[in-house]
């Protein structure tokens, strides 16, 4: 997995897990804190367990 930070005019999201096929996978909107379940749940979807 590679991490890549970028900036964008959207102001709606703090951070994005897009897919390989680009698809958005996971997104923690502005404003809210980070909810670990839900990021580690999409995670395991896509890429699988960590080993």
């Amino acid at each position: 997995m590679d991490a890549v930070t970028a900036r964008t005019d959207r102001v709606d999201v703090e951070a994005l897990l897009i897919r390989p096929d680009g698809c958005v996978a996971w997104a923690l909107p502005t404003g809210q804190d980070l909810d670990a379940t839900t990021l580690v749940r999409a995670l395991g979807t896509w890429f699988g367990q960590p080993a």
